[in-house]
């Protein structure tokens, strides 16, 4: 019997194609995953933004009902004299009074502070509440309760204004004891890039403005000359 010879081209595959299709697959593996690294760093920093935007969110809720429902408190004074307002505002804190319900064991008037700290590259914006002196005591509050509304590395201000009352421009404090301010804003910046993350959130307080106190002298602006007293 004769040996029929087999042609080289039925034999399998050779080294190099088979080496071939390993560097291929090998690459189509690579290719693979960083896609779904990429998806998964998109997918992550998805996340974290919508959890920071909705952080803001809370933060910028919070201080919008807090400054809309601020009470308007005179400073305890000697029966005819004038002290000014419950109010303390600048551009790191503020200080109000606020009638609390709510969810409260103990309702009532409480002073609320928000206040901006520092600390390790963070920034955090605080609120916490004492309850409201009565009667002449000066004791100074006992901050409790705290709550942080939003903590990162951010720039936290707020500025102060009553356009009605004559004092159009923004200021980073309150310190006309004769009337309340009319609207407060707050400016979130990301420190890093100095962008905005809260565009000037404004929210104006539900007390009537101190219109005709400006430039009068009446008691009830505070501005009143005594009787007697030289003029």
């Amino acid at each position: 019997m004769k040996r029929i010879p087999t042609s080289s081209h039925e034999a399998g595959f050779t080294l190099i194609e088979v080496l071939a299709a390993l560097v291929l697959a090998s690459l189509i593996l690579v290719s693979l995953n960083m896609a779904m690294s990429a998806v998964g760093k998109g997918t992550d920093h998805t996340r974290r933004s919508l959890g920071e935007q909705s952080e803001l969110g809370a933060a910028v809720d919070i201080f919008g009902r807090d400054v809309s429902r601020i009470a308007k408190i005179r400073r305890p004074a000697k029966p005819g004299d004038f002290a000014g307002y419950v109010f303390d505002g600048r551009s790191d804190a503020i200080v109000y009074p606020l009638r609390e319900q709510e969810g409260l064991t103990e309702p009532g008037l409480y002073l609320v502070r928000l206040s901006v700290q520092h600390k390790d590259g963070q920034t955090t914006l605080l609120r916490e509440r004492a309850p409201l002196p009565t009667g002449d005591s000066a004791a100074l509050p006992q901050w409790r309760d705290a709550v942080e509304l939003l903590k990162g590395p951010y720039d936290i201000d707020f500025a102060y204004r009553a356009q009605r009352s004559g004092q159009r421009d923004w200021n980073g404090s309150w310190q006309a004891t004769e009337a309340m301010p009319e609207q407060i804003r707050l400016t979130i910046t990301n420190r890093a890039t100095d962008r905005l993350r809260v565009p000037g959130f404004v929210q104006s307080l539900a007390i009537d403005s101190e219109v005709e106190c400006a430039g009068n002298r009446e008691a009830r602006c505070g501005t009143a000359v005594p009787e007697g007293a030289q003029q």
